[in-house]
């Protein structure tokens, strides 16, 4: 890729037209960008290692080695595996035509929401039971309501004045053996 197809890229339609599939083609900017975060670690794990003395930096030496190979192995399998998928599903990806292309991203949206709400069924009301009104060939019942009590509600700490008063007395005892 030259400058010239990533100012294209930025700043032309490619990104917001659905019509045109592009993955396959990022794919070597994402490799790139893998490299340059390998490099960018290698080069600050050197320095940061041996700020700690020469021992540390032998060791960070060795792990650039380790780690950067094992991160360029892996960068290198994931992209591949994204060119192997892309390649092997091509001819679906050349004859992918979207439905409709609007003007826009923003008539997209819209026409992508009001497929859903076609899609989404419509609410149920729950059905109201009829009243139900009594047989004219049967008399009709009427009975008369309960009547209502109020009941009082124990206080839950008893006042000094109503507190149950003891005289002395035992209380267990009898009052006939008095």
């Amino acid at each position: 890729m030259r400058f010239d197809d990533l100012r294209k890229l930025a700043t032309g339609s490619v990104l917001f037209n659905l019509g045109r599939i592009i993955s396959p083609r990022l794919v070597t900017i994402l490799y790139l960008l893998g490299l340059a975060a390998i490099g960018l670690w290698a080069v600050n794990h050197f320095f940061s290692s041996f700020r700690f003395g020469f021992g540390n930096g032998l060791w960070g030496l060795l792990e650039i080695a380790v780690f950067g190979l094992l991160a360029f192995v892996a960068l290198r399998i994931v992209c591949e595996a994204i060119i192997v998928y892309f390649r092997a599903n091509s001819e679906e990806a050349e004859t992918y035509e979207p439905e409709n292309l609007g003007a826009s991203l923003i008539d997209d949206v819209r026409d992508a929401i009001e497929d859903l709400a076609d899609q989404e069924p419509d609410p149920v009301e729950p059905i109201a039971p009829a009243p139900s009104a009594p047989a004219p060939s049967q008399p009709t019942q009427t009975t008369p309501p309960a009547p209502s009590t109020t009941v009082a509600e124990e206080p839950v700490i008893m006042p000094d004045g109503n507190a149950p008063k003891s005289n002395g007395e035992n209380l267990t005892k009898p009052a006939s053996e008095g």
